[in-house]
């Protein structure tokens, strides 16, 4: 797989709260992710969104819904050059 192939995933939320209990049951549970600013590409809005990586999709989506976590959705973002460098 080419670098241009490679996505990030980024949830996206209301308010800085959700994102803040999502990345502490995320940490909680170790499941990587880090904090980041929303790319404009997911939504016009400014805030924060947790980056995750493919394979945590689905174990990030039941997380969200067992401790009833609000979020404006999951986006997926071709990969630029980012580089994975901090985790929670």
């Amino acid at each position: 797989m080419s670098q241009a192939e490679i996505y990030d995933y980024y949830v996206l939320f209301p308010n800085h709260h959700e994102g803040l209990r999502l990345q502490k049951e995320l940490k909680a549970a170790g499941i990587k992710c880090t904090i980041a600013p929303t790319p404009r590409e997911a939504s016009s809005f400014c805030g924060i969104s947790l980056r995750i990586t493919e394979e945590d999709l689905e174990p990030v989506k039941q997380m969200i819904e067992r401790h009833s976590i609000k979020v404006d959705g999951i986006a997926r973002i071709r990969r630029k050059a980012a580089i994975w460098n901090k985790s929670c």
